[in-house]
Protein backbone atom coordinates (compact mmCIF):
# COMPACT_ATOMS: atom_id res chain seq x y z
CA UNK A 1 0.00 0.00 0.00
CA UNK A 2 3.09 2.85 0.62
CA UNK A 3 4.10 1.99 -2.60
CA UNK A 4 0.88 2.61 -4.10
CA UNK A 5 0.58 5.62 -2.07
CA UNK A 6 4.55 6.83 -3.23
CA UNK A 7 3.09 6.10 -6.61
CA UNK A 8 0.11 8.63 -6.95
CA UNK A 9 1.91 11.40 -7.71
CA UNK A 10 2.79 10.14 -10.77
CA UNK A 11 -0.24 8.45 -11.89
CA UNK A 12 -2.02 11.82 -10.96
CA UNK A 13 0.13 12.85 -14.28
CA UNK A 14 -1.08 10.26 -16.07
CA UNK A 15 -4.76 10.81 -15.28
CA UNK A 16 -4.91 14.51 -15.91
CA UNK A 17 -2.54 14.11 -19.13
CA UNK A 18 -4.07 10.88 -20.76
CA UNK A 19 -7.76 10.86 -19.32
CA UNK A 20 -8.37 14.33 -18.88
CA UNK A 21 -6.17 15.41 -22.18
CA UNK A 22 -5.05 18.57 -19.51
CA UNK A 23 -2.28 20.64 -21.30
CA UNK A 24 1.30 20.11 -19.32
CA UNK A 25 0.81 24.06 -17.07
CA UNK A 26 -2.68 22.32 -15.72
CA UNK A 27 -1.88 18.88 -15.06
CA UNK A 28 1.19 19.95 -13.63
CA UNK A 29 -0.36 22.39 -11.23
CA UNK A 30 -3.14 20.08 -10.16
CA UNK A 31 -0.48 16.83 -9.30
CA UNK A 32 1.73 19.59 -7.26
CA UNK A 33 -1.36 20.39 -5.44
CA UNK A 34 -2.53 16.91 -4.95
CA UNK A 35 1.14 15.71 -4.14
CA UNK A 36 1.04 18.24 -1.23
CA UNK A 37 -2.55 17.13 0.04
CA UNK A 38 -1.22 13.24 0.23
CA UNK A 39 1.69 14.67 2.39
CA UNK A 40 -0.14 16.66 4.62
CA UNK A 41 -3.10 13.22 4.99
CA UNK A 42 -0.99 10.75 4.41
CA UNK A 43 0.85 9.31 8.18
CA UNK A 44 4.08 7.71 6.51
CA UNK A 45 5.09 10.83 3.98
CA UNK A 46 4.06 13.65 6.21
CA UNK A 47 5.66 16.76 5.88
CA UNK A 48 4.85 19.93 8.16
CA UNK A 49 4.00 23.02 6.33
CA UNK A 50 7.32 24.72 6.49
CA UNK A 51 8.52 21.97 4.90
CA UNK A 52 6.69 21.76 1.73
CA UNK A 53 7.27 25.62 1.27
CA UNK A 54 10.69 24.87 1.51
CA UNK A 55 10.68 22.40 -0.72
CA UNK A 56 8.69 24.36 -3.17
CA UNK A 57 10.79 26.73 -2.89
CA UNK A 58 13.68 24.89 -4.01
CA UNK A 59 11.37 24.20 -7.06
CA UNK A 60 11.37 27.27 -8.32
CA UNK A 61 15.34 28.10 -7.53
CA UNK A 62 16.33 25.18 -9.74
CA UNK A 63 13.83 26.09 -12.14
CA UNK A 64 15.18 29.45 -12.43
CA UNK A 65 18.59 27.90 -13.53
CA UNK A 66 16.73 26.84 -16.85
CA UNK A 67 14.04 29.61 -17.60
CA UNK A 68 17.05 32.41 -16.79
CA UNK A 69 18.43 30.94 -20.14
CA UNK A 70 15.03 30.14 -21.81
CA UNK A 71 13.93 33.56 -21.97
CA UNK A 72 16.61 35.34 -23.31
CA UNK A 73 17.14 32.38 -25.97
CA UNK A 74 12.99 32.88 -26.89
CA UNK A 75 13.85 36.20 -27.02
CA UNK A 76 16.01 36.44 -29.15
CA UNK A 77 14.32 33.63 -31.65
CA UNK A 78 11.54 36.65 -31.79
CA UNK A 79 13.98 39.35 -32.38
CA UNK A 80 15.81 37.52 -35.62
CA UNK A 81 11.97 36.55 -36.45
CA UNK A 82 11.10 40.27 -36.84
CA UNK A 83 13.65 40.55 -39.60
CA UNK A 84 12.83 37.46 -41.69
CA UNK A 85 16.44 36.02 -40.35
CA UNK A 86 15.48 32.44 -40.35
CA UNK A 87 13.57 32.78 -43.52
CA UNK A 88 16.54 34.09 -45.11
CA UNK A 89 18.56 31.32 -43.96
CA UNK A 90 16.69 28.88 -45.19
CA UNK A 91 15.81 30.24 -48.79
CA UNK A 92 19.11 30.20 -48.79
CA UNK A 93 20.36 27.16 -47.80
CA UNK A 94 17.59 25.99 -50.94
CA UNK A 95 19.15 28.30 -53.33
CA UNK A 96 22.70 27.11 -52.39
CA UNK A 97 22.59 23.71 -52.07
CA UNK A 98 21.21 22.37 -55.53
CA UNK A 99 21.01 18.16 -54.01
CA UNK A 100 17.79 17.55 -52.14
CA UNK A 101 19.41 15.49 -49.59
CA UNK A 102 22.10 17.52 -48.66
CA UNK A 103 19.14 20.04 -48.40
CA UNK A 104 17.67 18.40 -45.94
CA UNK A 105 20.55 17.22 -43.78
CA UNK A 106 21.90 20.88 -43.65
CA UNK A 107 18.38 21.69 -42.31
CA UNK A 108 17.84 18.15 -40.42
CA UNK A 109 21.57 18.32 -38.56
CA UNK A 110 22.50 22.04 -38.72
CA UNK A 111 19.86 24.69 -38.70
CA UNK A 112 17.26 23.27 -36.47
CA UNK A 113 19.92 22.11 -33.72
CA UNK A 114 21.23 25.36 -34.23
CA UNK A 115 17.53 26.93 -33.31
CA UNK A 116 16.84 24.44 -30.43
CA UNK A 117 20.38 25.06 -29.64
CA UNK A 118 20.29 28.70 -28.77
CA UNK A 119 16.15 29.00 -28.35
CA UNK A 120 15.00 25.54 -27.34
CA UNK A 121 10.93 25.19 -26.45
CA UNK A 122 10.41 23.40 -29.90
CA UNK A 123 10.72 26.25 -31.85
CA UNK A 124 12.70 24.49 -33.82
CA UNK A 125 9.73 22.46 -35.19
CA UNK A 126 7.83 25.45 -35.71
CA UNK A 127 10.46 26.85 -37.83
CA UNK A 128 11.81 24.33 -40.08
CA UNK A 129 8.51 22.36 -40.85
CA UNK A 130 6.92 24.92 -42.87
CA UNK A 131 10.26 26.03 -44.86
CA UNK A 132 10.30 21.73 -45.93
CA UNK A 133 6.72 22.50 -47.50
CA UNK A 134 8.08 25.64 -48.86
CA UNK A 135 10.67 23.11 -50.54
CA UNK A 136 8.05 20.72 -52.14
CA UNK A 137 7.56 18.54 -49.44
CA UNK A 138 3.84 17.52 -48.66
CA UNK A 139 2.81 18.11 -44.99
CA UNK A 140 2.95 15.14 -43.59
CA UNK A 141 6.98 14.73 -44.67
CA UNK A 142 7.28 17.90 -43.29
CA UNK A 143 5.95 17.16 -40.25
CA UNK A 144 8.23 13.72 -40.01
CA UNK A 145 10.75 15.55 -40.65
CA UNK A 146 10.41 18.42 -38.37
CA UNK A 147 9.79 16.08 -35.53
CA UNK A 148 12.72 13.88 -36.47
CA UNK A 149 15.36 17.26 -36.69
CA UNK A 150 14.77 17.26 -32.78
CA UNK A 151 18.02 15.21 -32.35
CA UNK A 152 19.81 17.29 -30.22
CA UNK A 153 16.88 17.89 -27.36
CA UNK A 154 19.58 17.40 -24.73
CA UNK A 155 21.41 20.35 -25.64
CA UNK A 156 18.42 22.52 -26.51
CA UNK A 157 18.43 26.24 -24.68
CA UNK A 158 21.79 25.73 -24.26
CA UNK A 159 21.10 22.18 -22.51
CA UNK A 160 19.13 23.61 -19.83
CA UNK A 161 17.39 20.05 -19.51
CA UNK A 162 20.54 18.63 -18.90
CA UNK A 163 22.07 21.23 -16.85
CA UNK A 164 18.84 21.03 -14.38
CA UNK A 165 19.12 17.06 -14.35
CA UNK A 166 23.19 17.45 -12.99
CA UNK A 167 21.71 19.94 -10.44
CA UNK A 168 18.92 17.72 -9.18
CA UNK A 169 21.06 14.60 -9.53
CA UNK A 170 24.63 15.82 -8.16
CA UNK A 171 26.44 14.98 -11.20
CA UNK A 172 28.95 16.63 -13.02
CA UNK A 173 27.96 18.17 -15.88
CA UNK A 174 30.56 17.83 -17.81
CA UNK A 175 30.06 14.04 -17.11
CA UNK A 176 26.60 13.84 -17.97
CA UNK A 177 26.76 15.72 -21.14
CA UNK A 178 29.45 13.36 -23.07
CA UNK A 179 28.23 10.55 -21.48
CA UNK A 180 24.09 11.60 -22.74
CA UNK A 181 26.31 12.25 -26.16
CA UNK A 182 27.85 8.65 -25.65
CA UNK A 183 24.76 6.91 -25.43
CA UNK A 184 23.24 8.80 -28.22
CA UNK A 185 25.65 7.79 -30.95
CA UNK A 186 23.69 5.18 -32.62
CA UNK A 187 20.51 7.23 -32.29
CA UNK A 188 21.83 10.62 -34.25
CA UNK A 189 22.77 8.07 -37.28
CA UNK A 190 19.67 6.23 -36.65
CA UNK A 191 17.56 9.82 -37.08
CA UNK A 192 19.65 10.82 -39.81
CA UNK A 193 18.94 8.01 -41.59
CA UNK A 194 15.48 7.82 -41.13
CA UNK A 195 15.72 11.77 -42.50
CA UNK A 196 17.24 10.64 -45.30
CA UNK A 197 14.09 7.62 -45.95
CA UNK A 198 11.97 10.11 -45.61
CA UNK A 199 13.12 12.01 -48.78
CA UNK A 200 13.57 8.99 -51.00
CA UNK A 201 13.31 5.93 -49.28
CA UNK A 202 15.99 2.97 -49.51
CA UNK A 203 17.82 4.24 -52.96
CA UNK A 204 18.72 7.40 -51.28
CA UNK A 205 19.89 6.12 -48.32
CA UNK A 206 22.06 3.24 -50.84
CA UNK A 207 22.75 7.02 -53.28
CA UNK A 208 23.49 8.97 -50.50
CA UNK A 209 25.54 6.94 -47.79
CA UNK A 210 28.60 8.99 -47.99
CA UNK A 211 26.81 12.17 -47.65
CA UNK A 212 25.44 10.78 -44.46
CA UNK A 213 28.64 9.02 -42.71
CA UNK A 214 30.24 12.69 -43.71
CA UNK A 215 27.79 14.49 -41.60
CA UNK A 216 26.82 12.55 -38.93
CA UNK A 217 30.78 11.75 -38.26
CA UNK A 218 30.85 15.83 -38.14
CA UNK A 219 27.85 16.02 -36.20
CA UNK A 220 28.37 12.97 -33.56
CA UNK A 221 32.65 14.05 -33.26
CA UNK A 222 31.77 17.44 -32.49
CA UNK A 223 29.50 16.84 -29.71
CA UNK A 224 31.63 14.34 -28.05
CA UNK A 225 34.32 17.08 -28.39
CA UNK A 226 32.62 20.41 -27.03
CA UNK A 227 31.03 18.50 -24.56
CA UNK A 228 34.11 16.71 -22.77
CA UNK A 229 36.49 19.68 -23.98
CA UNK A 230 34.71 23.09 -24.41
CA UNK A 231 31.15 23.40 -22.82
CA UNK A 232 27.66 21.04 -22.69
CA UNK A 233 26.32 24.32 -23.53
CA UNK A 234 27.60 25.59 -26.77
CA UNK A 235 28.29 21.25 -27.90
CA UNK A 236 24.71 21.76 -29.77
CA UNK A 237 25.27 25.49 -31.04
CA UNK A 238 28.89 24.30 -32.68
CA UNK A 239 28.12 21.01 -33.75
CA UNK A 240 25.14 22.10 -35.92
CA UNK A 241 26.96 25.38 -37.49
CA UNK A 242 29.92 23.01 -38.83
CA UNK A 243 27.13 20.45 -40.51
CA UNK A 244 26.07 23.83 -41.89
CA UNK A 245 29.09 24.67 -43.35
CA UNK A 246 29.94 20.94 -44.26
CA UNK A 247 26.81 21.48 -46.03
CA UNK A 248 27.72 24.09 -48.55
CA UNK A 249 31.20 22.55 -48.85
CA UNK A 250 29.69 19.64 -50.17
CA UNK A 251 27.81 21.02 -52.74
CA UNK A 252 29.15 21.45 -56.15
CA UNK A 253 30.26 24.42 -57.73
CA UNK A 254 27.94 25.84 -59.86
CA UNK A 255 25.03 23.65 -59.12
CA UNK A 256 21.68 25.32 -58.54
CA UNK A 257 21.11 28.63 -57.59
CA UNK A 258 24.69 28.95 -56.65
CA UNK A 259 25.97 31.76 -59.37
CA UNK A 260 22.65 33.49 -58.75
CA UNK A 261 23.10 35.00 -55.13
CA UNK A 262 23.64 38.21 -54.73
CA UNK A 263 25.95 39.71 -52.89
CA UNK A 264 23.57 41.64 -50.95
CA UNK A 265 21.97 38.33 -49.91
CA UNK A 266 24.98 36.89 -48.60
CA UNK A 267 25.60 39.65 -46.35
CA UNK A 268 21.75 39.35 -45.06
CA UNK A 269 22.25 35.86 -44.31
CA UNK A 270 26.04 36.41 -42.75
CA UNK A 271 24.14 39.67 -41.22
CA UNK A 272 21.21 36.82 -39.47
CA UNK A 273 24.16 34.89 -38.52
CA UNK A 274 26.05 37.33 -36.33
CA UNK A 275 23.77 37.31 -33.10
CA UNK A 276 24.61 33.15 -33.02
CA UNK A 277 28.43 33.09 -33.77
CA UNK A 278 28.74 36.48 -31.21
CA UNK A 279 26.69 34.20 -28.26
CA UNK A 280 29.26 31.10 -29.58
CA UNK A 281 32.73 33.28 -29.42
CA UNK A 282 31.11 34.70 -25.98
CA UNK A 283 29.93 31.84 -24.15
CA UNK A 284 33.11 30.07 -25.35
CA UNK A 285 35.61 32.92 -23.51
CA UNK A 286 33.69 32.14 -20.30
CA UNK A 287 34.61 28.11 -20.52
CA UNK A 288 38.12 28.27 -21.86
CA UNK A 289 39.52 31.41 -19.98
CA UNK A 290 40.45 30.73 -16.54
CA UNK A 291 40.92 33.69 -15.34
CA UNK A 292 38.04 35.07 -16.66
CA UNK A 293 35.81 32.06 -15.45
CA UNK A 294 36.79 33.14 -11.88
CA UNK A 295 35.87 36.67 -12.14
CA UNK A 296 32.38 35.31 -13.84
CA UNK A 297 31.86 33.19 -10.99
CA UNK A 298 32.83 35.55 -8.23
CA UNK A 299 30.45 38.39 -8.56
CA UNK A 300 26.66 38.72 -9.03
CA UNK A 301 26.14 35.20 -7.63
CA UNK A 302 22.53 34.26 -6.37
CA UNK A 303 23.88 32.23 -2.96
CA UNK A 304 20.99 31.14 -0.46
CA UNK A 305 22.86 28.44 1.57
CA UNK A 306 19.70 27.97 3.46
CA UNK A 307 18.47 26.13 0.20
CA UNK A 308 21.85 24.82 -1.00
CA UNK A 309 21.38 26.84 -3.91
CA UNK A 310 24.07 29.09 -5.47
CA UNK A 311 23.74 30.57 -9.14
CA UNK A 312 26.73 33.20 -10.89
CA UNK A 313 24.43 35.01 -12.74
CA UNK A 314 27.11 36.26 -15.10
CA UNK A 315 28.52 33.05 -16.00
CA UNK A 316 25.56 31.55 -16.42
CA UNK A 317 24.41 31.26 -20.37
CA UNK A 318 21.68 33.22 -20.05
CA UNK A 319 23.34 36.41 -19.38
CA UNK A 320 25.98 36.18 -23.02
CA UNK A 321 22.41 35.24 -24.33
CA UNK A 322 20.92 38.58 -22.99
CA UNK A 323 24.48 40.47 -24.13
CA UNK A 324 23.47 38.71 -28.18
CA UNK A 325 19.64 39.97 -27.67
CA UNK A 326 21.33 43.45 -27.27
CA UNK A 327 23.75 43.19 -30.21
CA UNK A 328 21.33 41.62 -32.35
CA UNK A 329 18.88 44.60 -31.50
CA UNK A 330 21.82 46.96 -32.93
CA UNK A 331 23.19 44.90 -35.64
CA UNK A 332 19.23 44.72 -37.16
CA UNK A 333 18.30 48.14 -36.05
CA UNK A 334 15.29 47.24 -34.75
CA UNK A 335 12.54 49.85 -33.29
CA UNK A 336 11.71 50.29 -29.76
CA UNK A 337 7.80 48.76 -30.86
CA UNK A 338 9.50 46.18 -32.74
CA UNK A 339 11.11 44.94 -29.58
CA UNK A 340 8.18 45.43 -27.04
CA UNK A 341 6.17 42.89 -29.39
CA UNK A 342 8.86 40.71 -29.14
CA UNK A 343 9.79 40.87 -25.69
CA UNK A 344 5.79 40.52 -24.91
CA UNK A 345 5.59 37.19 -26.83
CA UNK A 346 9.39 36.06 -25.26
CA UNK A 347 6.95 36.58 -21.82
CA UNK A 348 4.11 34.46 -23.00
CA UNK A 349 5.68 31.93 -23.88
CA UNK A 350 8.29 31.41 -20.47
CA UNK A 351 5.82 32.12 -17.98
CA UNK A 352 3.76 28.71 -18.77
CA UNK A 353 7.31 26.70 -18.86
CA UNK A 354 8.56 27.98 -15.76
CA UNK A 355 5.11 27.39 -13.94
CA UNK A 356 5.20 23.71 -15.82
CA UNK A 357 8.88 23.23 -14.98
CA UNK A 358 8.71 24.53 -11.11
CA UNK A 359 5.64 22.17 -10.15
CA UNK A 360 7.49 19.47 -12.06
CA UNK A 361 10.60 20.46 -9.96
CA UNK A 362 8.96 20.50 -6.77
CA UNK A 363 6.95 17.79 -6.82
CA UNK A 364 10.35 15.81 -7.30
CA UNK A 365 11.28 17.77 -4.37
CA UNK A 366 8.48 17.34 -2.43
CA UNK A 367 8.59 13.23 -3.36
CA UNK A 368 11.70 13.03 -2.22
CA UNK A 369 11.71 15.53 1.34
CA UNK A 370 8.66 13.01 1.96
CA UNK A 371 10.48 9.55 1.39
CA UNK A 372 7.88 8.42 -1.54
CA UNK A 373 11.35 8.31 -4.14
CA UNK A 374 12.81 5.94 -1.53
CA UNK A 375 9.82 4.05 -1.24
CA UNK A 376 9.65 3.55 -5.24
CA UNK A 377 13.39 3.33 -6.03
CA UNK A 378 13.28 0.58 -3.29
CA UNK A 379 10.43 -1.36 -4.73
CA UNK A 380 11.53 -1.15 -7.94
CA UNK A 381 15.62 -1.96 -6.97
CA UNK A 382 14.29 -5.09 -5.58
CA UNK A 383 11.63 -6.19 -8.67
CA UNK A 384 14.41 -5.38 -11.23
CA UNK A 385 17.70 -5.86 -10.33
CA UNK A 386 20.52 -4.42 -12.92
CA UNK A 387 17.67 -5.03 -15.19
CA UNK A 388 16.09 -1.93 -14.07
CA UNK A 389 18.54 -0.22 -16.89
CA UNK A 390 15.91 -0.99 -19.02
CA UNK A 391 13.15 0.71 -17.10
CA UNK A 392 15.58 3.50 -16.37
CA UNK A 393 15.10 4.68 -20.28
CA UNK A 394 11.71 3.54 -20.25
CA UNK A 395 10.97 6.09 -17.55
CA UNK A 396 13.49 8.93 -18.98
CA UNK A 397 10.80 8.25 -22.34
CA UNK A 398 7.81 8.16 -20.62
CA UNK A 399 8.37 11.85 -18.98
CA UNK A 400 9.69 12.98 -22.48
CA UNK A 401 6.91 11.81 -23.98
CA UNK A 402 4.32 12.91 -21.74
CA UNK A 403 5.22 16.44 -20.84
CA UNK A 404 7.48 16.88 -23.98
CA UNK A 405 10.47 18.35 -21.85
CA UNK A 406 13.68 17.16 -20.95
CA UNK A 407 14.05 19.80 -18.49
CA UNK A 408 10.63 18.44 -17.23
CA UNK A 409 11.57 14.81 -17.36
CA UNK A 410 14.66 14.92 -15.31
CA UNK A 411 12.81 17.09 -12.43
CA UNK A 412 10.31 14.33 -12.14
CA UNK A 413 12.42 11.60 -12.57
CA UNK A 414 16.22 11.37 -12.42
CA UNK A 415 16.37 11.36 -8.64
CA UNK A 416 14.31 8.31 -8.73
CA UNK A 417 16.35 6.99 -11.02
CA UNK A 418 19.92 7.69 -9.49
CA UNK A 419 18.89 6.63 -6.07
CA UNK A 420 17.22 3.01 -7.43
CA UNK A 421 20.95 2.83 -9.68
CA UNK A 422 22.55 2.71 -5.96
CA UNK A 423 20.09 -0.13 -5.00
CA UNK A 424 20.55 -2.33 -7.29
CA UNK A 425 24.50 -1.94 -8.11
CA UNK A 426 24.35 0.28 -11.34
CA UNK A 427 26.12 3.04 -12.20
CA UNK A 428 24.04 5.78 -11.12
CA UNK A 429 25.97 8.05 -14.00
CA UNK A 430 25.03 5.19 -16.63
CA UNK A 431 21.46 5.41 -15.41
CA UNK A 432 21.28 9.44 -15.59
CA UNK A 433 22.39 9.14 -19.00
CA UNK A 434 20.15 6.72 -20.14
CA UNK A 435 17.32 8.77 -18.55
CA UNK A 436 18.34 11.78 -20.30
CA UNK A 437 18.34 10.34 -23.48
CA UNK A 438 15.37 8.87 -23.25
CA UNK A 439 13.32 11.48 -22.18
CA UNK A 440 15.19 14.02 -25.31
CA UNK A 441 14.65 11.99 -27.96
CA UNK A 442 10.99 10.97 -26.87
CA UNK A 443 10.03 14.42 -26.80
CA UNK A 444 9.70 14.71 -30.66
CA UNK A 445 6.58 12.41 -30.30
CA UNK A 446 5.37 13.99 -27.68
CA UNK A 447 1.13 14.43 -28.53
CA UNK A 448 1.25 18.00 -27.53
CA UNK A 449 4.08 18.83 -29.91
CA UNK A 450 2.49 16.49 -32.66
CA UNK A 451 -0.79 17.93 -32.50
CA UNK A 452 1.19 21.74 -32.58
CA UNK A 453 2.90 20.62 -35.86
CA UNK A 454 -0.55 19.23 -37.39
CA UNK A 455 -2.47 22.67 -36.62
CA UNK A 456 0.61 24.27 -38.11
CA UNK A 457 0.85 22.75 -41.49
CA UNK A 458 -3.24 22.42 -41.66
CA UNK A 459 -3.23 18.50 -41.53
CA UNK A 460 -4.95 18.07 -38.48
CA UNK A 461 -6.92 14.43 -39.97
CA UNK A 462 -3.45 13.12 -40.15
CA UNK A 463 -2.82 14.13 -36.44
CA UNK A 464 -3.31 9.84 -35.84
CA UNK A 465 -1.50 9.09 -38.26
CA UNK A 466 1.67 11.39 -37.65
CA UNK A 467 1.88 10.33 -34.09
CA UNK A 468 1.66 6.73 -35.00
CA UNK A 469 4.39 6.56 -37.77
CA UNK A 470 6.85 9.01 -34.79
CA UNK A 471 5.62 7.20 -31.95
CA UNK A 472 7.53 3.94 -33.93
CA UNK A 473 10.69 5.90 -34.73
CA UNK A 474 10.99 7.02 -31.02
CA UNK A 475 10.30 3.14 -30.39
CA UNK A 476 13.81 1.95 -32.68
CA UNK A 477 15.60 5.21 -31.00
CA UNK A 478 14.70 3.59 -27.41
CA UNK A 479 15.97 0.24 -28.72
CA UNK A 480 19.23 1.50 -29.66
CA UNK A 481 19.67 3.43 -26.17
CA UNK A 482 18.77 0.41 -24.28
CA UNK A 483 21.48 -1.52 -26.66
CA UNK A 484 24.11 1.29 -25.97
CA UNK A 485 23.47 1.28 -22.20
CA UNK A 486 24.02 -2.16 -22.11
CA UNK A 487 27.05 -1.96 -24.10
CA UNK A 488 28.65 0.99 -21.77
CA UNK A 489 27.05 -0.95 -18.80
CA UNK A 490 30.89 -3.10 -18.74
CA UNK A 491 32.51 -0.42 -18.63
CA UNK A 492 30.78 1.07 -15.21
CA UNK A 493 30.68 -0.33 -12.19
Amino acid sequence: MSFFIALLPIIFIFVFLFLFKLPSLRASLFTFMLTIAVTFFCREYHLNLDKVIHESIQGILISFIAGYVLFFGIFLYHLIQRVGGIQSIASFISERISDRVVQVLVLVVGLSPLIESTSGFGVAFMMVAPIFTALGFTPMKAALLGLVSLLAVPWGALATGTIIGAELGELSLERFGFGTAIVSIPVFAYFIIIAVWIVGGKEAVKRKWKQIGVIFFAFTSSILFCNYFISVELAGVLSSLLVIILGFVMTKKGGKGGEHISGTDKEKVIKVFSPYIILTILIFMTRVISPFQEILQRYAVIDLPKFSYKLALLYSPGFWLLITCIAAIVIFRLKKEEVFVSFKKTVAQWIPFMITTSCFVGISEVMGAAGMITAISDTLGSLFGKGFLIISVLIGALGGFLTGSTASSNAMFIKLQVQTAGLTGLSADLVAFSQNAGASHTTMASPSRVMLGTRLLGIQSKEHQILKTVFLVVLGALLLIVGMSFGLSFFYF
